[in-house]
């Protein structure tokens, strides 16, 4: 049976955007089904993330940042500023939409669901030997047994400074953006059931009294327009079935809200199934790898963001024994954040390397505990080992001013 596709990817945020980019730009024919109907809400932009996106040119002719703006944060007895960029998410999954379709996808405006084969639309069926399922939330469960989390946001009137604000409370926690015209976006993160009683009240009142507990200025503020209710508890993922059907985003792992990595995994996780998409047309025979470099990958990065999210729970005293923070100060576990070596290692793992999956040798250190595989173009596990045998002497020798570099690297740890 003829194909319609050479991959359908489900779902137009940053996970799907930039997976069907890569995939466009691999000269693969794809399609990318989306309804088209985000609405519009500022998100946080990460500062690794802002640099990606401006060093591959996907912010070329995009308007929607704001910022750096002034970032206030009221948690653990902590009150400082730093900066934070802000993105118009709606805009910014468009215009990314935009940057596929300029690369040769296909835009396919609907809502379609994963079947053998192919997609399911309510208008028909789609055909192609491989889905990517980016449809995030919408997308079956992960597992782990996180506490049903709920995330209120909308639009407020205040008169406010321009600035973000970060504030712990007692029911959950809020995060705002107060723009120059006197809108303020919030988002507030809660109990689904509301455990602290608040359940029986509208998703409006709920958000209403988050807002004036986390900050006095907020409080009576008008809502302006409908509230967003959203489920954002954190998700571990669920193990890989056939090949055929990758997930990505938060339909592979939901991470917490908590530790502010949402956007930037979304699409460092497209990478990554860009990278498994290429392997598996390459060498068909290397699903194994293909499903531990995937899987260990998701499951690393969720349980470490899940266990950064617990860390900022535990750290703020005050609300230790409310139910909110107190069904969540041991999720997912009790382990620490990070399993990094207490001195730099050599571990194998599965690497992307020239685009393609293979197993390599890599460099585990504290600061870099998944493993570094090369330092610019030099093979970092064999730099540790002449380090170790020779000392930057022996670096220098090899490499020149870029091994003295990467010698002063190992020395840092």
């Amino acid at each position: 049976m003829a194909h319609d596709a050479d991959l359908i990817v489900l779902g137009g945020g940053p996970a799907g955007a930039i997976s069907a980019w890569l995939a466009a730009r691999d000269g693969l024919r794809v399609l990318l089904v989306d309804p088209g109907r985000s609405r519009p809400r500022p998100e946080g932009l990460s500062p690794r993330l802002h640099r990606w996106l401006d060093g591959q040119g996907l912010l070329a002719g995009f308007h929607g940042i704001l910022g750096p703006l002034r970032r206030q944060v009221d948690w653990a007895g902590i009150s400082e500023g730093n900066s934070e960029r802000v993105v118009e998410r709606a805009a910014l999954d468009a215009h990314l939409r935009g940057c596929a379709q300029a690369a040769g996808a296909r835009l396919v405006a609907g809502n379609g669901r994963p079947e053998p084969g192919g997609v399911a639309l309510s208008a028909g069926r789609l055909r192609a030997p491989l889905v990517i399922d980016a449809r995030g939330r919408a997308a079956p469960a992960g597992l782990g047994k996180a506490p049903a989390t709920l995330a209120l946001s909308g639009w407020a009137r205040a008169d406010l400074p321009p600035g973000i604000r970060l504030a712990a409370h007692a029911g959950g926690w809020l995060w705002r953006v107060a723009l120059p015209d006197g809108r303020v976006w919030v988002q507030a993160l809660m109990d689904a059931a509301g455990q602290d009683g608040s359940g029986s009240r509208g998703p409006g009142q709920r958000l209403s009294a988050a807002m004036a507990a986390a900050e006095p200025a907020l409080a009576g503020a008008p809502l302006i327009g409908p509230v967003l209710a959203r489920e954002a508890a954190p998700r571990l993922p669920r193990p890989l079935g056939d090949l055929s059907l990758l997930p990505v985003g938060d339909a592979l792992a939901a991470m917490d809200p908590l530790s502010g990595h949402g956007q930037f995994w979304a699409v460092s996780s497209a990478l990554a199934v860009a990278a498994v998409r290429r392997t598996l047309d390459a060498r068909p025979g290397d699903d194994a790898l293909c499903r531990r470099f995937l899987m260990r990958r998701a499951h690393e990065t969720s349980l470490h963001q899940a266990r950064v999210g617990r860390d900022f729970l535990r750290a703020e005293p005050r609300f230790r024994d409310q139910p909110f923070w107190r069904a969540r100060l041991d999720f997912p576990d009790d382990l620490p954040a990070s399993d990094a070596p207490s001195r730099p290692e050599i571990a194998a793992a599965v690497v992307v390397e020239n685009g393609l999956l293979a197993e390599r040798e890599v460099l585990r250190t504290a600061a870099a505990p998944q493993g570094i595989g090369w330092f610019g173009t030099i093979p970092a596990a064999e730099a540790f080992r002449l380090w170790q045998a020779q000392g930057p002497a022996g670096l220098v020798a090899r490499w020149g001013a870029a091994g003295e570099a990467v010698a002063r690297q190992i020395a840092a740890g």
